[in-house]
Formats: C-alpha cells, sequence, structure tokens
C-alpha cells in the first residue's frame, strides 16, 4: 500500500471547496499554521495522526476516504455539517433547501411504516 500525498491533497481541498472554507479558516479549525495547512493542500508534506483525525473532523470525511479515495462509514456525529454548507448561500436559498430537507425526510418516514 502507498500513501499518495497527491491524492489526499485533492481529496482534501475539493471537501473545503465543496463547504466553502477558506484555507485559513480550516487551518484555525485544527490550530495549525496556514501556510502548514497549504503544504498539506499541495501535497508536499505529510501529516500527524492529530492532524488527519481533526481534518476527518473538521471536514466531515472519513479518515479511509481521505488516506485511500474509498468511501468508508457514514459520519453522523457531526451535527453543524448542514450549516457548513448552507451557511455560503443567501437566506432564500437556505430557506428552500430546509423545505426541500424536511420534505425528503417525511418521504423517507412514511416509506418506513
Amino acid at each position: 500500500m502507498v500513501y499518495d500525498r497527491a491524492g489526499v491533497a485533492k481529496r482534501i481541498r475539493q471537501r473545503r471547496k465543496e463547504l466553502g472554507m477558506s484555507s485559513a479558516e480550516v487551518a484555525g479549525k485544527i490550530g495549525r499554521a496556514v501556510h502548514y495547512y497549504g503544504d498539506i493542500e499541495r501535497g508536499t508534506c505529510g501529516m500527524s495522526i492529530e492532524t488527519l483525525l481533526d481534518l476527518s473532523h473538521y471536514l466531515d470525511l472519513s479518515v479511509d476516504y481521505i488516506l485511500f479515495g474509498q468511501a468508508g462509514e457514514e459520519r453522523i456525529d457531526n451535527p453543524d455539517l448542514a450549516y457548513r454548507i448552507l451557511k455560503k448561500y443567501d437566506e432564500k436559498t437556505q430557506k428552500e433547501a430546509i423545505e426541500m430537507m424536511k420534505f425528503y425526510l417525511c418521504l423517507r418516514e412514511s416509506g418506513k411504516k
């Protein structure tokens, strides 16, 4: 098994952008210097287990996915994920997305009975 820094960097960068976060925001969340975090995103350096775990938590990605590009077990222990995704949109879009989510969840619940 080979550690593919470029692949790790690409997955981390892609997820950060999906969440609408800047590199500085992620670096601050994980308590690391912006330059160091930038090196991780460029694939020019590795990272400690602690940094990997912090990135997994704040980007809401499984460690398996970060390291190997394989989806691991879905994470449901990060309740503010929806907020982080929605906050980059205007209030009208946020309200519409919430209504769609409620509708979807109601459909799922009715299908379980």
